[in-house]
């Protein structure tokens, strides 16, 4: 039996890609954080957006070697973000996902 190729669904197209973008935000601010946190930079973690109360517990993870953000959390995004842009190629082929 031959299927006919199906068009692809421009919904789940921007779907997808709108996940894409807000897991690559997330991705770029806990790198940002991370960068902020090693240098005990209150002022650039004010402007992303933290409170007071969490910037002051972002940067007691910095007295005990942490970062803001850990590896497996940046790395798991970063996951996502490839398992999405795999189904993202799936989908403009006309693939179903």
């Amino acid at each position: 039996m031959i299927f006919a190729p199906t068009p692809p669904d421009p919904d789940v197209i921007i779907q997808i890609e709108s996940e894409i973008r807000r897991l690559e935000d997330a991705q770029q601010m806990m790198l940002d954080a991370n960068e902020a946190v090693a240098r005990a930079d209150e002022k650039t973690l004010d402007s992303m957006g933290f409170e007071n109360e969490h910037i002051a517990e972002l940067l007691k993870r910095k007295e005990s070697g942490r970062a803001a953000f850990p590896d497996y959390a940046i790395r798991n995004n970063q996951e996502a973000i490839d398992h999405l842009q795999g189904l993202l190629e799936k989908a403009k082929r006309g693939i179903a996902i």
